[in-house]
């Protein structure tokens, strides 16, 4: 269990010991709790809210996550004092296993705890099928679980971890159908609202998405959120002028470093460059006295004006990487973390790249933490490949961008995925590795759609045109693909958008006679 305030931490723990035969470690901070973690796993965590004037236990859940340091299995329990809905929200967001509002009673607590571990005991088996990455295996002890018969105070709890499992399956239209069903009896069901959201975002329904989200924000429980969502999908089809206004809604002291990011990438988008600078110090500066979340904004201020200089011509780099090494010394100074010590030594190679001095470069990637990429997150590995690549590694610079779109694809958080797919798309580009990973996914693409899985193989259809847009046969490959699923949405283009879109390249004549069969596929199953 993770609560700063020392009495409250002592009282709570004596109540646990008092409810089951549990094994307790009790921490102060986030911190203390990530150090245990890097030695022993917990089976469930109970996290306050607020813990002091660092990272809240959502921001401290969600980066240990994405880290992986928490296993999959593992159970978490919010404890908060906080009735505001935005904080509320934020927890919900999570979807945590149990919710507890301080003062709470020793009775509330015990049938809480007690009504988790019959859970636990319930779907051990799942648990631990996860752990050691078998959905399937999971989902089918689930299936076999529901056909035996569920104890009625668990249903719910099951129903929510089928569909997290179906939907990480790729089996989003039957998640949907759970979310739907749980809406339809009661339509504030938030984990059901949100489950709906990624289902209807991850088939490419975006009109629905946005439709959806559109009514949430009027939720102050999900409000932020949704516009954080719209905000992100506006961003990936290149609305940078929406993503301002949606993020405008949110109050500034309340964006998370996520949104704060994409506001400042978009604001760059639009030439807004002072104004990116201003936001991102600004936040800084909001944390100066939150070490943990004002160095994370100082990382990040070095990493913008590290692009900044990268876009700019080798003459007029010496002010942003002069800024950018500066602050990235300041962030990693008096650390020894070696995560925090790799993305140190990586920003600054990645600044020695850009100054021409790659025998720096190359020297500061000699540190032992520096090959271990279990816990890089996805944006420092499309900066550690541009580095390999310019040191002439081409083929570690590729894996590291794989490791960096798989990674990505993991992540929980919206604004974060779409900024990252921003970079690594950009980073494959200037390396000019995208055209052969587009191959590589089209002819994934290609083994899904003969098997008949559509929706599956229209997502790699898509991935592949967008990583080599010029490349008419996989917007073709997309296009047969949305006709055969009788999809005539799928992300940021609609039959009729994507038909032009292809029209406009430059196409050999066996590539011109498909796209007029699939044009009257088309206009045919439209009628």
């Amino acid at each position: 269990m993770v609560e700063d305030n020392a009495t409250a931490r002592t009282a709570l723990r004596g109540h646990l010991m008092s409810i089951a035969n549990l094994s307790v470690s009790s921490f102060a901070s986030g911190v203390e709790l990530k150090a245990a973690l890097k030695k022993q796993n917990f089976e469930l965590l109970l996290m306050d809210y607020h813990l002091g004037e660092g990272k809240s236990g959502v921001e401290w859940i969600q980066n240990l996550r994405e880290a992986g340091f928490i296993k999959p299995s593992t159970g978490i329990i919010f404890l908060t004092s906080d009735r505001s809905p935005q904080i509320i929200g934020r927890i919900m967001d999570l979807q945590p296993d149990v919710l507890l509002i301080k003062p709470y009673t020793i009775a509330s607590l015990t049938r809480q705890i007690t009504n988790y571990l019959s859970y636990r005991d319930f779907v051990k088996n799942v648990l631990h099928a996860l752990d050691n990455k078998e959905l399937d295996r999971a989902i089918s002890i689930v299936r076999a679980k529901i056909k035996e018969g569920i104890p009625p105070r668990l249903i719910a709890d099951i129903r929510k971890l089928y569909a997290r499992l179906l939907f990480d399956n790729g089996e989003i239209q039957r998640a949907l159908n759970i979310y739907d069903d749980v809406l339809t009896r009661s339509d504030k069901v938030l984990w059901a609202q949100w489950g709906k959201v990624k289902c209807q975002y991850s088939s490419g329904q975006w009109p629905h998405c946005k439709s959806h989200l559109s009514q949430m924000v009027n939720s102050s429980l999900a409000r932020d959120k949704a516009f954080e969502w719209l905000a992100s999908i506006s961003f990936e089809q290149h609305s940078y002028d929406q993503v301002e206004k949606y993020l405008n809604e949110i109050k500034f002291s309340e964006l998370s470093l996520p949104a704060a990011k994409l506001k400042s990438i978009a604001y760059q988008k639009q030439d807004k460059v002072v104004e990116a600078i201003d936001l991102l110090q600004k936040k800084r500066a909001m944390h100066r006295s939150a070490k943990d979340r004002f160095n994370d904004f100082t990382f990040e201020l070095a990493e913008f004006y590290l692009f900044l200089a990268e876009d700019a011509p080798e003459t007029n780099r010496k002010e942003s990487l002069s800024q950018a090494r500066k602050l990235v010394g300041i962030a990693g100074r008096s650390q020894g973390d070696p995560q925090t010590l790799q993305k140190r030594d990586y920003l600054l190679a990645f600044s020695a790249m850009l100054d021409g001095d790659l025998e720096k470069a190359a020297h500061l990637l000699e540190g032992d933490y520096i090959d271990n990429y279990l816990r890089t997150e996805p944006s420092i590995l499309v900066i550690a490949a541009k580095v390999h690549h310019k040191l002439g590694d081409e083929r570690k610079a590729g894996e590291l961008l794989l490791m960096a779109k798989q990674k990505n694809a993991e992540l929980q958080a919206i604004s974060e995925k779409v900024m990252n797919d921003e970079l690594i798309f950009s980073g494959g580009e200037r390396l000019g590795l995208n055209h052969d990973q587009a191959i590589a996914i089209n002819e994934t693409g290609m083994h899904l759609f003969i098997e008949g899985l559509f929706n599956k193989a229209m997502k790699h259809f898509y991935d592949a045109f967008q990583l080599s847009p010029t490349t008419a046969a996989f917007g073709l490959n997309l296009f047969h693909c949305m006709i055969e699923a009788d999809t005539h949405v799928y992300r940021k283009f609609n039959l009729n958008q994507l038909q032009e879109k292809i029209s406009r390249l430059s196409l050999n004549d066996t590539n011109k006679t498909r796209l007029e069969q699939l044009a009257l596929l088309a206009q045919e199953q439209a009628l």
